[in-house]
């Protein structure tokens, strides 16, 4: 098996390619909505690395950074480019696509099940999530990355609303 920081390493240089391949495809592409869908596989790429840095310090970063730049960012990119602008996307049909899916997903869920049903629960208790608690915590410890998520998210956001609109950046 791994050791941690074997894994660490693979991982790394995996989505570092994989964020650079994203990045040349992007420049590369003529159509904005397939640059659109390369965005959000540079988004993923770049939230795994940045949580690979230091799990402990940049776990919320990341996953904000991996909700709003990919989840809102790219999906409006993506739906205001194809209802404002009328692109048309060409559905390709692939014999072997739906088989191919049911495999991947039949090894997800074996996967899945494999890791988790050796885990026995930690403690029968319940614990209380306190939205306050969580909130003055999140203010307090991830106030920069805070801020620096929303300063990205709303750069994103003027950018997709200037693509959209037909506007030269």
């Amino acid at each position: 098996m791994f050791q941690t920081n074997d894994l660490q390493i693979m991982l790394f240089l995996l989505f570092s390619i994989l964020s650079i391949a994203s990045a040349i495809f992007i420049t590369r592409q003529r159509n904005v909505f397939y640059a659109s869908i390369g965005l959000a596989f540079l988004g993923i790429s770049i939230a795994v690395l940045i949580a690979l840095l230091s799990p402990s310090a940049y776990a919320f970063y990341s996953v904000f950074h991996l909700l709003l730049y990919v989840g809102s960012a790219v999906v409006f990119l993506s739906i205001s480019l194809v209802i404002l602008r009328g692109l048309e996307v060409k559905e390709v049909q692939i014999p072997w696509a739906g088989v191919a899916a049911v495999i991947v997903g039949a090894l997800v869920y074996i996967g899945l099940f494999v890791t988790f049903s050796s885990i026995s629960p930690a403690s029968a208790e319940s614990t209380v999530f306190s939205l306050v608690k969580f909130a003055n915590t999140f203010l307090q410890q991830y106030w920069f990355p805070t801020v620096i998520l929303i300063v990205a998210l709303l750069t994103t956001v003027i950018e997709a609303l200037s693509l959209a609109r037909g506007e030269k950046a």
